[in-house]
């Protein structure tokens, strides 16, 4: 029972982070994007119909694997940090 309390809190941090970190992204991160949606928009422009169809697929499968690798840096992070802290508990690594 315990271990599932501690899931369910540490998906509630890790997703009230990510999204806070959606609504506040660096500026590099922020003209990346714009930079990388600019591209979508052009490529988009000159594709026929029948490609454009296919370019979804790519822009869902995209989204699916940017989302995962967000969930899984920030898992790692998460766990990092945890064992951080614990490691230099009472002022020295353990």
């Amino acid at each position: 029972m315990q271990n599932e309390s501690f899931e369910k809190a540490v998906e509630s941090f890790m997703a009230q982070r990510i999204a806070d970190c959606g609504m506040r992204g660096s500026d590099s991160l922020q003209e990346a994007y714009q930079q990388f949606e600019q591209a979508v928009r052009t490529l988009k422009s000159m594709l026929t119909p029948e490609q454009a169809k296919t370019f979804v697929k790519l822009e869902d499968a995209y989204s699916l694997v940017d989302g995962e690798t967000t969930n899984c840096y920030y898992r790692a992070g998460f766990s990092d940090a945890v064992q951080f802290l614990l490691g230099w508990r009472d002022g020295k690594w353990k």
